[in-house]
C-alpha cells in the first residue's frame, strides 16, 4: 500500500514540474511598504504577486496594504491590463484593480531586474494605486521565473524627482523615498519637474559630501551614480534643502 502511494505521489510531483517546465507563465511575487501620500503621509506594509502569460499578457495578480484598522485586497482584472516588458528584463504595466469592497484603483508597476540566474530573477518593483480619493506610492522586492533570464543586464535603478518636488508640503517626494539596491547598481535620477533640482550626496549632519553630485537638472534630465559598496548613502536637492532621499545598497 505504501508503495503505490509512493509511486502516485511521485507521479503526481512529475507531472506538476513538467506542466511547470512548458508553462510560459512567469510569477513575481514579493513585499515591500505603502506609503499614502497626502498631508499626514502613512507607511503600511505592502505585497503583490503578478502573474504573466507572456511578455505582453498578465494573466492575474494582486496587491494587499496592511493599514491600521484594516486591509485593502486589490485583485487584479487581466482583461484590462497592458504591460510592456523590455530586452533588459525591466517592465512598465498599467491597468485597474478591485477591491473586495468593489472600490476600484488604477495601478501602475514599473519593475527594474536586479540580477538574474538559472534558479529565478529579482526585481525592484515601483507602483503607484490610486483610487477611492487616495494615492498610495508602493515599493517591493519581488523574485520568479523569468522569460529572458539569458539575457545579462547590469544592475539599474531609477529615481523620479516628480512635479511638485519643490514644494514645501508633504507632496513631491523623490519616488523612491528609499532606494533599497545592490552593490555594483547603477541609479539614475529623472527630472520630471517643471523646475531645475540638483542630487547632491550629504553626510549625516546634512552637509554635502564629495561623492555623487548633480549639476543643476533641467526638465527630463538626468543623473547617474554606480554605487560599489554596501552603506546608506543619503542625498537632497541643494535647491530646496527640505527633499531628502536615501539609497540603501546591501
Amino acid at each position: 500500500m505504501k508503495s503505490i502511494v509512493l509511486f502516485v505521489a511521485l507521479v503526481s510531483v512529475l507531472a506538476f514540474n513538467a506542466a511547470y517546465a512548458d508553462s510560459s507563465s512567469v510569477k513575481m511575487k514579493g513585499s515591500g511598504v505603502a506609503l499614502l501620500n497626502g498631508d499626514s503621509p502613512k507607511m503600511y506594509s505592502s505585497s503583490l504577486s503578478i502573474q504573466l502569460h507572456n511578455q505582453t499578457t498578465i494573466d492575474s495578480g494582486y496587491v494587499i496594504i496592511s493599514a491600521e484598522q484594516s486591509t485593502i485586497i486589490a485583485k487584479i482584472s487581466p482583461d484590462k491590463w497592458q504591460i510592456n516588458y523590455n530586452s533588459d528584463g525591466s517592465f512598465h504595466a498599467t491597468g485597474p484593480a478591485t477591491s473586495r469592497q468593489n472600490v476600484s484603483y488604477d495601478l501602475a508597476l514599473d519593475g527594474n531586474r536586479l540580477l538574474s540566474s538559472k534558479a529565478g530573477s529579482l526585481w525592484k518593483i515601483s507602483a503607484e494605486m490610486i483610487g477611492n480619493g487616495k494615492n498610495y506610492l508602493l515599493e517591493y522586492l519581488a523574485s520568479g521565473k523569468d522569460p529572458l533570464v539569458n539575457v545579462a543586464s547590469p544592475p539599474s535603478a531609477s529615481v523620479t524627482i516628480p512635479n511638485g518636488n519643490s514644494a514645501q508640503s508633504s507632496i513631491g517626494f523623490f519616488v523612491p523615498l528609499n532606494s533599497e539596491i545592490l552593490r555594483g547598481t547603477t541609479v539614475t535620477w529623472q527630472n520630471q519637474d517643471n523646475i531645475g533640482h540638483t542630487i547632491q550626496s550629504i553626510n549625516d549632519q546634512g552637509t554635502i559630501i564629495p561623492m555623487f553630485n548633480s549639476p543643476v537638472l533641467k526638465t527630463g534630465e538626468t543623473f547617474s551614480y554606480k554605487f560599489d559598496k554596501p552603506g546608506v548613502y543619503h542625498y537632497y536637492c541643494s535647491i530646496h534643502p527640505w527633499r531628502i532621499g536615501v539609497v540603501t545598497v546591501s
